[in-house]
């Protein structure tokens, strides 16, 4: 079955949550004991597998994760969203509620940050000159 679109209802993802969802996204279909190893892997200090797990049960509440049958103990998870469908939503919540509504308002805003190098420069000129060819062709 392919990842359902979030509804309109869907609550936001907090910083944390979102964290444990990147971790799912790579890992696919999971058990919760491999997300607490991944998420853990490198953090100094680790967070308790008891906060991940309740985060777990949380983003569960939130329509974001499903059980998978097992005949494991306990039960695995997979997402039920895909990271483009849930990128696409907060983007467009972003630049409705901060530069409202405008697109290009919120590309100007990150094109004045100083941290953008020339190399990210010439792949947002690249993405433009694609987006502009591909509205001639249709």
């Amino acid at each position: 079955m392919s990842p359902r679109r979030p509804t309109a209802a869907q609550a936001d993802l907090s910083p944390l949550e979102l964290e444990v969802m990147n971790v799912v996204w790579e890992l696919g279909e999971c058990a919760s004991r491999e997300v607490i190893e991944t998420f853990n892997r490198g953090k100094s200090p680790p967070l308790a597998p008891t906060t991940i797990r309740t985060v777990l049960a949380n983003l569960r509440k939130k329509g974001y994760l499903a059980p998978v049958p097992t005949i494991e103990r306990g039960f695995r998870l997979r997402p039920l969203h895909s990271r483009e469908s849930v990128a696409r939503r907060s983007l467009k919540q972003m630049i409705r509620g901060l530069f409202k509504g405008s697109p290009s308002q919120a590309i100007a805003y990150l094109l004045r940050d100083e941290s953008i190098d020339e190399d990210e420069l010439r792949q947002i000129r690249k993405l433009i000159d694609e987006t502009k060819t591909r509205g001639r062709d249709s």
